[in-house]
């Protein structure tokens, strides 16, 4: 009886492991017996309910119906909004609705009225409207989106900024600022997260957020279940704001099939290739991480993104409960300057500041900001295209070594370091 029940257990990791999902299997009496048969049919009969609990949520992947997956493949490859629009209408009422579509039937509602939006704002513009634009054009800083509830992100975005803004100044229109530390600048966008604005406001700040590069949520004087409210809505929005990379991303190619770029514990190329290719998708780049699953790849294939976010608490005597669903959290004490506050930001990010030179001349004052692994080509391209089309090489200080080093093309740099291009 061991080897069938340690083989029974197995089979249960195998299946349960993909989904990311613990159980406990049911404790087996020490006193059972080898060879016992009324305890073997009531290991198995607890086993097989265990595997119906499975099937339950083998159904989170969708597994929509052949039209759904055609009309879906029509809207991702339709580029004028008002098509687009009508598609996705299409696509909504293709499927059944039940419990495995709940998070996608979300998703979709959320980019049809994103689409609205769109739609009617463009319609404004021919017929001359002067309605507000709830649309912002990011700069070339860096941008941050200000999250936490009215008075809270309001007051959190005026220390920052230095700045005097009212908080019903930000129902009416976006409000931007610009906040400075450790020789670096970011743009700073005012995003209520508050449930008393209404849900139509709270939808033109999701969409703020989304359009930013990352966000700061403030966590003030509100109650502990708000912080579980904020990742709960940008959930339901399709993005996750905790995670540190996206588990899946899907980049369509004009050929060459479908190509898979690492690898994962969960399932393998075979069943992802042919798992895309239900969608109508021929041709595309897929990378995956380890622990990616196959709802991961549905979640990336209906939009789904990561969201980079720094959560600031501004009370300390909360601290321990907060990082208990948080444990990357700050404190706003004083002992957490605009320049540690910029750092910490810099390394959330993943980005670091390269200081360019002039040949024989001065540094420059501001810093490039460079995803980190950026290399010496990457700065020059940055600089300028034909400066990265006739590089030759490149001088690099480090450290405050006066001297400098002579690097190639695929040098990879540091935070901090001070680099002169030499092109032909």
């Amino acid at each position: 009886m061991q080897s069938q029940i340690e083989g029974v257990a197995q089979k249960l990791y195998n299946k349960t492991r993909q989904h990311c999902f613990f159980f406990y299997l049911p404790t087996i009496p020490l006193h059972i017996q080898t060879g016992s048969t009324r305890a073997t049919a009531i290991f198995f009969d607890l086993t097989q309910d265990f595997l119906g609990f499975y099937d339950i949520f083998n159904l989170m992947v969708t597994n929509l119906p052949e039209k759904a997956k055609a009309k879906w493949a029509e809207a991702i490859a339709a580029r004028d909004p008002a098509t687009k629009l009508r598609l996705l209408k299409e696509f909504y009422s293709s499927f059944s609705k039940h419990k495995g579509t709940e998070r996608l039937e979300k998703s979709i509602k959320r980019q049809i009225s994103s689409l609205e939006d769109e739609v009617e704002r463009a319609r404004s513009k021919r017929r001359g409207s002067s309605r507000l634009e709830w649309v912002v054009k990011k700069g070339e800083l860096t941008q941050l989106a200000v999250v936490g509830t009215l008075q809270t992100a309001t007051s959190f975005f005026n220390l920052l900024t230095k700045s005097d803004i009212k908080a019903h100044e930000s129902l009416m229109r976006p409000i931007l600022g610009v906040f400075k530390g450790a020789g670096v600048q970011f743009q700073l966008i005012v995003v209520p997260f508050d449930r008393r604005v209404g849900e139509g406001k709270l939808e033109r700040f999701m969409n703020l957020a989304r359009n930013a590069d990352g966000m700061l949520i403030v966590l003030g004087y509100e109650p502990l279940s708000y912080t579980q409210d904020v990742i709960d809505c940008f959930e339901s929005h399709n993005m996750d704001i905790r995670s540190d990379y996206p588990k899946v991303e899907i980049a369509q190619t004009p050929s060459g099939g479908i190509r898979i770029v690492g690898s994962s514990k969960a399932c393998d190329e075979r069943e992802i290739a042919d798992f895309i290719s239900g969608y109508k998708i021929r041709n595309a780049v897929v990378k995956i991480t380890y622990d990616s699953t196959l709802e991961d790849v549905e979640s990336a294939l209906f939009g789904r993104i990561v969201k980079k976010a720094v959560f600031v608490a501004l009370r300390g005597d909360r601290i321990d409960q907060l990082r208990s669903l948080l444990p990357d959290l700050l404190l706003l004490d004083s002992t957490l300057s605009p320049d540690k506050l910029a750092l910490h930001i810099l390394k959330r990010f993943d980005l670091i500041r390269i200081y360019t030179k002039v040949i024989c001349g001065e540094t420059a004052s501001k810093p490039l900001l460079m995803k980190k692994g950026a290399k010496a080509i990457d700065v020059a391209e940055e600089i300028h295209k034909e400066m990265a089309r006739f590089f030759r090489y490149a001088r690099v200080w480090r450290g405050g070594d006066p001297k400098g080093v002579r690097v190639g093309r695929s040098f990879e740099l540091r935070d901090g370091d001070v680099i002169e291009i030499h092109s032909s």
